[in-house]
C-alpha cells in the first residue's frame, strides 16, 4: 500500500516470512511481525506545495476562500479576488481594516506582504451598484 510521509508518497512493504498471509489470517501460521520498510526508490523529489487559504468578504457580504500559494503576486491575488466577485479588477482593492487598502508594490508576493493563511481580507470596489458595503478606492 501507498503512505503519505512528510517528504512525499512511499511504498510500503510488509516483509514476507513464510505462507501468504491468507494462510497468516486464517491462523494457519503465526508469523512473527516486523515493522515495514519503506522503499526509498519512490519517494518523490519534488518539495510539497504549500497553499494558503485566504478569506475574501466581497462588497456585496459574501465570503470567498481562495486557496494560493504564498508566492503568487499580490496584484495576481486581486485579480483573482476580483473575478471571483464578479467585478473588475481596475475597480478594486484589498484591505485587513476596510479603511486602509493594501497597496504593495506590483509583482510583491503574498508571503512578502504580511499575509498569512486564514486572514481576511476586505474587497473594496469603486463600482456603483457592486453593494451596500462598497466604499471607494484609495487615492
Amino acid at each position: 500500500f501507498r503512505f503519505c510521509s512528510c517528504l512525499g508518497w512511499a511504498d510500503v512493504r510488509w516483509p514476507s516470512s513464510g505462507p501468504s498471509s491468507r494462510d497468516a489470517r486464517r491462523g494457519r501460521h503465526s508469523p512473527r511481525l516486523r515493522a515495514p520498510t519503506l522503499s526509498t526508490t519512490s519517494l518523490r523529489t519534488q518539495a510539497p506545495v504549500i497553499l494558503m487559504i485566504l478569506r475574501v468578504r466581497t462588497p456585496s457580504g459574501g465570503t470567498l476562500k481562495l486557496r494560493v500559494e504564498p508566492s503568487l503576486a499580490f496584484d495576481a491575488f486581486l485579480t483573482q479576488a476580483a473575478a471571483e466577485a464578479g467585478l473588475p479588477s481596475a475597480a478594486c482593492s484589498l484591505s485587513l481594516n476596510r479603511k486602509e487598502s493594501l497597496s504593495p508594490a506590483p509583482g510583491t508576493p503574498l508571503s512578502q506582504v504580511g499575509l498569512a493563511g486564514g486572514d481576511l481580507l476586505y474587497l473594496l470596489s469603486s463600482e456603483p451598484g457592486s453593494g451596500g458595503a462598497a466604499t471607494a478606492a484609495p487615492p
